[in-house]
């Protein structure tokens, strides 16, 4: 594992990863959600979605020219788009987020939990930078310590930080870019950092009916790579399940055959909230030094070598056992 000279490290393709870092970032009332298909009945169960973050591998050649996707760029401060341009390398899964966050309109509710809102470390964000060039947003975010931070507490620990300039040789791992889509002003936008400026798709209607031009919108870009690749993640920004479907549950006007499904849906929210939860938690810990003084200590007990034998012979009888069953 190499150290990027920016600072940044890279961010992982997770729903958990995301929401959680919307929640250090201040950001209130939403959450990231894996999206498997663009279904309707998918995305229904899914609704209100605000915005979708588009994973893809990344063609060079795309960078800056129209290869890859329709649509036409504009200027984000002649049509009211806040966005970002991505100035240093591994920001672009942060800036995504961002640049769909902070267009996102602010929802008050009578249930305080269902608000949607920035929180004041964004709020002065988008105050500071109102009037400014995608460029130099980028140089805002990216010269915050609370964003790199926040950024970077979810990386993975590594021992060893390689030179990169040491292995001229070494075959380079695929890049992968973060872009986002949402309506902005009754508009489909393309939020792509790496891009000058925002791309405007096609008008859409209010509500969730943008969701069907977003959907043709992105399968035309798949529909640019060979077939049968899986070069792809979608996740979608939506509004925060729990306070919803708790207040549906509390509500003595919900039927009682809906409350069943309500209660299924909740319990798996909460299942994968703690899940998630857990997972960050692993994530933000650095276990290395506990297993290489375990290591350490088993190997000062003469045990070590031992354990390593019946490891290998553990693995050797499972392989067999696989390839007895035809599993291999």
């Amino acid at each position: 594992m190499s150290e990027d000279p920016s600072g940044w490290s890279l961010t992982e393709s997770d729903p958990q990863v995301f929401t959680q870092l919307l929640r250090d970032l201040g950001v209130k009332g939403l959450q990231v959600d894996d999206l498997y298909s663009l279904d309707s009945s998918t995305l229904e169960t899914l609704k209100p979605i605000h915005a979708l973050i588009f994973l893809f591998k990344y063609v060079e050649s795309s960078g800056s020219s129209g290869e890859g996707t329709s649509g036409v760029e504009v200027d984000p401060l002649e049509n009211g788009v806040w966005f970002a341009n991505q100035v240093i390398n591994n920001s672009c899964g942060t800036l995504a987020a961002l640049n769909a966050v902070m267009n996102i309109r602010p929802q008050a509710s009578s249930n305080p939990d269902e608000t949607v809102e920035l929180g004041p470390e964004l709020d002065n964000l988008r105050d500071f930078g109102a009037g400014m060039g995608s460029q130099d947003l980028g140089h805002i975010l990216s010269s915050s310590p609370h964003i790199r931070e926040v950024h970077n507490s979810f990386s993975k620990s590594s021992p060893f930080a390689l030179d990169p300039t040491a292995f001229p040789d070494r075959e380079k791992e695929d890049a992968y870019h973060f872009v986002a889509y949402l309506p902005i002003n009754g508009i489909l936008y393309e939020l792509d950092g790496l891009r000058r400026n925002p791309i405007m798709h096609a008008p859409v209607e209010e509500g969730d009916a943008w969701l069907d031009t977003a959907r043709e919108t992105i399968e035309s870009r798949i529909g640019t790579y060979p077939p049968g690749s899986l070069m792809f993640n979608l996740l979608c920004v939506r509004s925060a399940a729990i306070p919803r479907l708790q207040r549906l549950l509390n509500d003595p006007t919900t039927p009682a055959e809906v409350r069943f499904q309500l209660q299924d849906q909740l319990e798996h929210e909460r299942t994968k909230s703690q899940r998630g939860e857990m997972e960050n938690s692993l994530r933000r810990h650095n276990l290395l030094p506990t297993v290489f003084a375990l290591f350490k200590a088993m190997g000062e007990k003469g045990v070590i070598g031992k354990a390593v034998e019946e490891a290998r012979a553990k693995g050797k009888d499972r392989k067999e056992r696989r390839a007895a069953k035809g599993e291999e």
